[in-house]
C-alpha cells in the first residue's frame, strides 16, 4: 500500500542517484577548472540521465503523494458523512424528544383546560344556585292578608285568609284579570294590558319588584357567564316556577317593567314553553306579542 513515506524514500532515492550520478558522471574531471573546455555531451548525458531516471522517481513520488491525500481526503469525507449521520441521528431523537414534550405539553394545557372549565362551572353552578335558593327566599317571603270581608275572607268560618309563598300568584292573576276586565273600552290589545298590569303592579310593587329583578338577574346570569348548555340552567329556573307565576312573567314582560330587558331574554330561552292556557288567552291572543321562540324551539316549518 502506497503512503507518505514511499513518497519520501522515492524522493531521497532520487537524490542519492543525483549524487552517485555526478560522482559516475563526472569522475577524473575537474569541474571548478573555468579554464577547461565544458564537455557538452557529458553534461547532455547525465541531463537525461537525471530527467529520465530521478525525474520519472520524482513524478512517482508526487503521484504517490497525490494518491495518498486523495486518499486521505476520501477517508476525511467519510469520516465527516458519519459524523454528519450521527449528528442527523442525534437531531431526528432530539425531534423525536420534542414532539414528545410537545405532546405531553398539550395533554398538560388541556388537563389545566378542563380544571379550569371545572372550577369556572363550579364557581358559576355555586353563584347559580345560591341565586335559586335567594329566589325560593323571596318567594317565601310574599304573603297576602286581607281586612275582614275582603276578597281571601273566609265567610264559612268566618275568618281571615292569609296566603303565602306561591300561593299568592294565584292571586295576583285573578287581581290582574279583575285590571284587565274593568278596561274593556282600551281599543290596543297591548296598551290595555299595559296600563292594566301598571294599576295592578301599584298594589303589589314591594313583592314582585324583587321577585322579577331576581328572576331576571339569574336568566341574565346564565346569558352573560355561558356556561356552556345555557339552556339546562334556564329550564331549570323554570322549573322551579309554578304555572300562577308564568302567567304573572308573561304579563310582566309585556308590560314597561320587562318589556326591554326581560322579553328578548324570556323568548331566547324559550321560558314560557308549555305555559298554562288561562281565560285571557281564550279571549285574545295574547301569544301573538311575543316571538314564537318563547314558546319552544321553532320547528323548521315555521316561517
Amino acid at each position: 500500500m502506497f503512503t507518505e513515506k514511499t513518497s519520501k524514500i522515492l524522493m531521497w532515492i532520487g537524490i542519492a542517484i543525483f549524487f552517485l550520478g555526478i560522482v559516475l558522471f563526472f569522475w577524473n574531471d575537474t569541474l571548478f577548472e573555468t579554464n577547461r573546455q565544458i564537455k557538452s555531451d557529458k553534461v547532455a548525458h547525465f541531463g537525461d540521465f537525471v530527467g529520465g531516471l530521478i525525474g520519472s522517481l520524482w513524478a512517482l513520488a508526487g503521484v504517490i503523494l497525490f494518491y495518498v491525500a486523495l486518499r486521505e481526503q476520501r477517508a476525511d469525507i467519510e469520516t465527516n458523512r458519519d459524523v454528519l449521520k450521527t449528528q442527523v441521528e442525534a437531531l431526528e431523537k432530539q425531534i423525536e424528544e420534542f414532539e414528545l414534550q410537545r405532546q405531553e405539553l398539550e395533554l398538560t394545557r388541556q388537563v389545566f383546560t378542563e380544571q379550569r372549565d371545572t372550577l369556572k362551572l363550579q364557581q358559576f353552578e355555586s353563584t347559580f344556585f345560591s341565586l335559586l335558593n335567594l329566589h325560593h327566599q323571596i318567594v317565601d317571603g310574599i304573603d297576602i292578608d286581607t281586612t275582614k270581608g275582603g276578597s281571601l275572607y273566609d265567610f264559612k268560618k268566618e275568618k281571615d285568609v292569609t296566603l303565602t309563598g306561591r300561593d299568592c300568584f294565584q292571586y295576583f292573576f285573578q287581581e290582574f284579570e279583575e285590571m284587565y276586565a274593568s278596561r274593556y273600552d282600551e281599543k290596543n290589545e297591548l296598551d290595555r294590558i299595559q296600563k292594566s298590569y301598571i294599576d295592578f303592579y301599584v298594589n303589589h310593587q314591594t313583592d314582585l319588584g324583587h321577585y322579577f329583578r331576581n328572576l331576571y338577574n339569574i336568566l341574565k346570569f346564565v346569558h352573560k357567564k355561558n356556561p356552556g348548555d345555557n339552556f339546562f340552567y334556564a329550564n331549570l329556573l323554570r322549573a322551579q316556577l309554578s304555572s300562577s307565576e308564568l302567567l304573572m312573567l308573561f304579563y310582566n314582560c309585556l308590560s314597561k317593567f320587562g318589556n326591554r330587558k326581560f322579553k328578548p331574554l324570556i323568548e331566547e330561552y324559550h321560558f314560557l314553553q308549555n305555559m298554562p292556557k288561562n281565560p285571557i288567552f281564550e279571549q285574545k291572543d295574547h301569544t301573538n306579542l311575543y316571538n314564537k321562540s318563547a314558546f319552544g324551539k321553532p320547528s323548521l316549518t315555521d316561517n
